[in-house]
């Protein structure tokens, strides 16, 4: 029996990799039942990674020490291969940007050198506000509390997002959810704005 559809997309993917962490990673898939193999090309070796028929490329730029993962976009459709590069992201201090599909939220977390620098859920119930010393704003109900940049670099990824499925419902002229994006869209930048006017005075 298949798992049930997943898509997870690694953005702006840096990580520089050991031999040993490299070789700690293949082993780790291997022991999963992965199928495991190189390609080469002029600048880049790439790591294939099969099972079930589905491939997955790692692209790797290789140094003498070391080899960099380093990728703008790189989509993977296996919850047991994303959750090992998710986990070797945060073991080899990498940074980027990991996006979770689910059939409810999209789950977003930023990671700057292994550590989780920000992690945001697009439900719309997003919250905005600030704390009492007005330096800080907590993003939803969940006791975290961001710098207010990080809180306006994400929101811009909220709102691209938004934009991307206000264009997918304008193109298949679905009035109902064209009317529910906007609404939501509207919300997100009232809020921005917001978040804006706590950066102009803290500047």
């Amino acid at each position: 029996m298949k798992e049930a559809y997943i898509e997870v997309e690694f953005a702006e993917l840096y990580i520089e990799l050991s031999k040993t962490a490299l070789h700690q990673f293949i082993k780790r898939m291997m022991s999963q039942k992965y199928s495991l193999y190189w390609r080469y090309d002029a600048s880049t070796i790439y790591l294939m990674i099969e099972l079930d028929e589905r491939i997955h490329e790692l692209p790797f730029v290789r140094n003498p020490e070391f080899l960099t993962l380093s990728v703008d976009n790189l989509h993977i459709y296996d919850e047991v291969l994303a959750t090992s590069l998710e986990n070797l992201l945060q073991a080899e201090k990498g940074n980027g940007i990991v996006k979770r599909v689910t059939e409810g939220p999209l789950y977003i977390t930023s990671y700057r050198a292994g550590d989780i620098e920000s992690m945001i859920e697009i439900d719309g119930s997003e919250q905005v506000m600030m704390n009492r010393n007005g330096s800080m704003i907590q993003y939803r109900d969940d006791g975290k509390a961001f710098e207010p940049q990080t809180i306006y670099n994400m929101m811009n990824l909220e709102i691209d997002y938004v934009l991307m499925e206000l264009y997918e419902a304008m193109t298949n002229k679905e009035s109902l959810l064209i009317e529910q994006h906007k609404k939501k869209l509207k919300k997100l930048l009232s809020k921005r704005e917001q978040v804006q006017h706590l950066l102009s005075k803290s500047s």
